[in-house]
């Protein structure tokens, strides 16, 4: 089996969509195939727009439900002949007929739910997948159908699911039906209530990850429109370029810091499988792109990518009472985590009198707040000094398995930082030694991923030269 999956700028119009019939076409017509889509390119941000203008009692709302019906119809005019539109363009009006009512019950009663927005969000997968289906159909590719909300089994946490793998997987293989071809929304699901669930922005490359893992697929592919995943992001730093292969676990960091050509979950139930994936360029096909998996081919180069993170902030808790003391970090972590705080950074003295922690700008004040309140009593009794918080921060991270026992690269980094008087706020290691991060300005941050980018990819023989 292979699995295919189409990102939003891979769905984003009629010419978009031809290209993907044309890349489903081209593959082993005897393989099992499932074809897994995102909403259309930016039909998700129209969806939040629809219940924020409906919750707000705002009459627009109808308005971006017109855009929304004039987008898809424009497609199926352009994809389908007019003898055959009737059923497709009577199919989509259903679909957002559907919309319109869940989102005038929000205009008429002022009231929206984490559920309703779910729901809501839900919609533009539905409509896109309802249509690739019709169009691969009308090209001679004759497919199922799915929804994945019949086979992906969550919690209630509605807008960003946790997904209950042994259920999940038990459906699909034993409920997916014996088609040749198959089409699925991405990004929706359900709860064990019933109740329609999304995995979070990004989601469907985690829905195709699922059924690759349930179905023992032979491969992943995901196709968007970059050939790849970069050694760094190529509106940073102008030299970048794709990368041939990863290993799952640097593939993982990269995502993780920021490389946003794939969804950092997407990893997990591929390395449990062993099923490696290809990030592919939908406008590029020739292109390899990135091939990902448990055994990569050997490399020349130590750091295989450079990931940033921008809109950060640095959050130090110090002071005299934490030396020694027991239970200070558990405190800690449980106040951030109450808040549901995401922490990216983690770094602490080795005299224990801080801890500094990296988190999303955004969160910075709540996280703050919540430290503030758990040590109020060791705070008035100054043994520990009041919270300090820096904004706005990024984290640039190396990131390569070449790292690991590798003497030196550390250090030639940090150097090269400072010979550049970009001052480094904080340092953090993992025990693998596959990844090394710092926290730094944001005004250093671009500068900072040049400089690395120049010194660590370099053709491989002046590469294997530096490093002799």
């Amino acid at each position: 089996m292979l699995v295919l999956k189409f990102g939003g700028t891979s769905v984003a119009n009629a010419e978009a969509i031809r290209q993907l019939i044309s890349i489903v076409g081209a593959k082993d017509a005897s393989e099992r195939k499932i074809v897994v889509v995102s909403a259309m390119s930016k039909v998700t941000d129209l969806l939040i727009t629809l219940y924020q203008k409906a919750s707000a009692h705002d009459p627009a709302y109808q308005e971006v439900i017109q855009t929304l019906e004039t987008k898809h119809m424009q497609a199926i005019e352009e994809l389908v002949p007019m003898s055959q539109q009737i059923e497709i363009k009577g199919k989509i009006k259903l679909i957002l007929r559907e919309l319109e009512d869940v989102t005038k019950g929000v205009y008429l009663l002022d009231e929206l739910s984490d559920s309703t927005r779910a729901r809501v969000m839900a919609y533009g997968e539905l409509l896109s997948s309802a249509l690739v289906s019709v169009a691969l159909q009308h090209h001679g590719l004759p497919n199922v159908l799915l929804d994945s909300r019949e086979y992906i089994q969550t919690d209630a946490n509605f807008l960003n699911a946790k997904v209950n793998l042994k259920e999940t997987y038990r459906r699909m293989q034993n409920q997916l039906p014996e088609a040749s071809l198959m089409v699925a929304p991405g990004f929706i699901s359900r709860s064990a209530e019933g109740k329609t669930t999304v995995l979070g922005r990004g989601g469907s490359d985690y829905t195709a990850s699922l059924y690759a893992a349930a179905m023992q697929a032979d491969l992943l592919e995901i196709w968007s429109d970059v050939d790849g995943m970069y050694t760094t992001d190529p509106r940073k730093a102008a030299a970048a370029y794709s990368i041939e292969e990863l290993s799952y676990e640097e593939a993982m960091e990269l995502a993780y810091f920021g490389a946003k050509v794939l969804y950092p979950p997407t990893i997990a139930p591929l390395v449990a499988a062993k099923i490696p994936l290809v990030l592919k360029n939908t406008f590029n096909p020739s292109h390899k792109g990135t091939l990902i998996s448990a055994t990569p081919a050997p490399s020349a180069q130590h750091v295989k990518g450079i990931s940033c993170i921008d809109h950060m902030a640095v959050l130090t808790v110090s002071g005299s009472g934490m030396v020694g003391v027991p239970g200070v970090a558990m405190r800690l972590f449980k106040a951030v985590a109450t808040e549901n705080i995401n922490i990216y950074f983690i770094t602490q003295s080795s005299s224990e009198q801080s801890i500094t922690l990296g988190l999303a700008e955004a969160d910075g004040q709540k996280a703050v707040q919540a430290i503030s309140q758990e040590f109020a009593d060791d705070m008035a009794q100054g043994l520990l000094n009041p919270v300090s918080l820096e904004t706005p921060m990024s984290i640039v991270a190396l990131v390569g398995n070449g790292m690991i026992k590798q003497p030196g690269i550390a250090g030639k980094a940090f150097s090269l930082l400072g010979d550049n008087e970009i001052n480094i706020r904080a340092i953090a290691q993992g025990a693998t030694e596959r990844i090394i991060s710092v926290v730094l300005s944001t005004q250093d941050a671009h500068r900072a991923v040049n400089l690395l980018h120049d010194r660590f990819f370099l053709p491989v023989k002046e590469t294997e030269e530096a490093f002799a």
